[in-house]
């Protein structure tokens, strides 16, 4: 905040935007990023073991974790396609922070991967200030991907929390999407109204219904504000597969009927399958035809 008003800080190329991808040189190099170059403590039994293990392998395979080896955004997107092969690449890890059946060292690794991104965004921020940034108000969905319902959403906010924490921020709040998507409009009107926010993602849509005006701006309890929302894990990739699936695998042969053959299937696992016709005994293979 700058005289009352909020002022965006950059995070990458002169954008105030900084895309949910990281790459390190291998998953293990994340935790120990953390630790040895920003001091970011191992707070429960099941990190600690994380670190063990990751400065372990990483010895053992001869990884040296240097203050660079973990990128972020468009940077990490880059080193990413430049060797496929030697980075492993992170991309919206919030999606996953609601899966069900996650083991508790699953849990910790999903942690250690938010935390990084927290430390980077709160060193970024840091460097274009000359105060101390201890307290972040947190984005998050009405309900997160996933099929637990509420164990989910707690599981996922639970993850938010402790990484921020260990990320150096001592006082940490969450804020529905939508509800802060509706704060920015909010700021347009003259009077009171009624507003309907729907927030679309990748993985879900959340809905809310607010009272938003001028005599609610300066309250910071906005409590009674909040008519109500509600959310469904449907969001943006259903799109993607429902047109992928409609409109363009169509144009790649599925379900396209040749002469002389049965119709062509669809391989879902990846494994390569060949096609023979008896005209020409040619025979034609499709490798990693996959659909999702």
């Amino acid at each position: 905040m700058r005289d009352g008003h909020p002022q965006l800080l950059t995070m990458e190329n002169n954008s105030a935007l900084l895309p949910s991808m990281l790459c390190a040189p291998t998953r293990e190099a994340v935790s120990e990023w953390l630790y040895r170059h920003h001091d970011v403590p191992a707070t429960d039994e099941e990190t600690q073991a994380l670190l063990r293990r990751a400065i372990r392998y990483n010895r053992e395979e001869d990884i040296e974790v240097g203050a660079q080896s973990v990128q972020f955004g468009l940077a990490s997107l880059a080193h990413y396609i430049d060797d496929p092969q030697e980075v492993w690449f992170v991309k919206s890890p919030k999606s996953f922070l609601g899966a069900s059946g996650l083991k508790p060292q699953q849990v910790a690794l999903f942690e250690d991967l938010v935390c990084a991104m927290m430390v980077h965004i709160r060193h970024t921020a840091h460097s274009q200030l000359p105060e101390a940034i201890t307290q972040a108000v947190i984005g998050r969905p009405i309900n997160f991907q996933g099929l637990g319902g509420d164990d989910a959403n707690r599981q996922a906010q639970g993850i938010l929390e402790r990484a921020a924490k260990r990320a150096g921020f001592q006082e940490v709040v969450f804020q529905y999407e939508p509800v802060a998507a509706g704060l920015d409009y909010e700021a347009t009107l003259r009077e009171e109204k009624r507003v309907l926010v729907v927030d679309i993602g990748g993985g879900t849509t959340d809905c809310s219904m607010l009272l938003m005006g001028p005599q609610w701006r300066q309250r910071a309890d906005r409590e009674n504000s909040l008519l109500g929302h509600s959310g469904c894990r449907v969001g943006g990739n259903d799109l993607d597969i429902a047109l992928a699936f409609k409109n363009l695998m169509p144009l790649l042969g599925m379900a396209a009927k040749p002469k002389k053959a049965s119709p062509y299937r669809c391989c879902r696992g990846g494994t390569p399958w060949r096609l023979t016709t008896s005209r020409r005994k040619a025979i034609f293979t499709v490798a990693r035809m996959v659909v999702c």
